[in-house]
């Protein structure tokens, strides 16, 4: 009954309000993560891990805040009032992301102490965000709460998990250099798709095409496993090669979409 009134209470929050929630959960992750950081890995340095997470975290908040309005029904476009589970879940994805760019350009613990758990961390907070992008999704079917802002969210939470993990995986060696280009495409795609609508050029929208949700799936599960310490170069990097060349080609068909738009007027 104590926890059926502290659930009704948490819904009575505005969006603005459970903002504020999420912005408190953030700044904790980050305390709680340094002081476990500077306790567990003596290699890792706790105030450049705080730094290399905090803008993850305020990019995190950023796109939140902005676009609180579209907290809509896809069903019916009603505005719902709570952010639901399925947003917190992909909002704690965004977390353990964050959590993960603050390994970025530290040494990799996997390679000093293969053997130790530490070593695993990285790659377990990327698979933990990975499995959660299919947990966010059921739990909004099954709560019947889909909404326009959490389609918005995700989309944007697996873009940056694919970028903060492949930069990690290059910074450890991992990975080649030109993999980057795999964290960046989702990114570039848009900045151009920008730069056409601003000068006026014909453009069509990015839909959806079939198959990039499981290209996205298996880039997502082939960096979380070479961010463990079980596969070392030259197999990554073969892989890398394999695993690349179709993801990519994916965006070009994109474009090419974007760029060869019949304009129905």
């Amino acid at each position: 009954m104590k926890q059926l009134i502290m659930n009704n209470r948490f819904k009575m929050l505005s969006l603005n309000d459970q903002w504020w929630v999420a912005l408190a959960a953030g700044v904790s992750l980050l305390l709680v993560g340094s002081a476990v950081i500077s306790w567990s890995q003596p290699s890792i340095s706790p105030l450049r891990w705080i730094l290399q997470a905090a803008p993850v975290i305020i990019y995190i908040l950023f796109i939140l805040q902005r676009n609180l309005r579209f907290n809509r029904r896809c069903q019916d476009g009603r505005m719902s009032v709570s952010l639901g589970a399925a947003n917190w879940i992909t909002l704690a994805r965004g977390g353990l992301i964050a959590m993960l760019a603050g390994f970025w350009w530290q040494p990799w613990p996997g390679r000093l102490y293969p053997a130790e758990g530490a070593g695993w961390l990285p790659g377990i907070l990327f698979i933990a965000a990975t499995l959660g992008d299919a947990l966010d999704g059921w739990v909004a079917r099954m709560t019947d709460n889909q909404t326009l802002l959490g389609i918005y969210l995700d989309t944007r939470i697996d873009a940056l998990g694919i970028l903060v993990a492949s930069f990690v995986a290059v910074s450890y060696g991992q990975l080649p250099e030109f993999y980057i280009s795999a964290g960046l495409a989702w990114y570039l795609l848009r900045l151009a798709v920008w730069l056409r609508k601003k000068t006026g050029r014909r453009c069509g929208e990015v839909k959806r095409r079939r198959g990039a949700r499981l290209m996205a799936g298996l880039q997502m599960a082939f960096l979380g496993l070479v961010l463990l310490p079980l596969f070392s170069p030259p197999l990554t990097h073969v892989a890398a090669v394999l695993i690349l060349i179709p993801f990519l080609a994916g965006f070009f068909l994109d474009w090419h979409m974007v760029c060869h738009h019949e304009n129905s007027n």
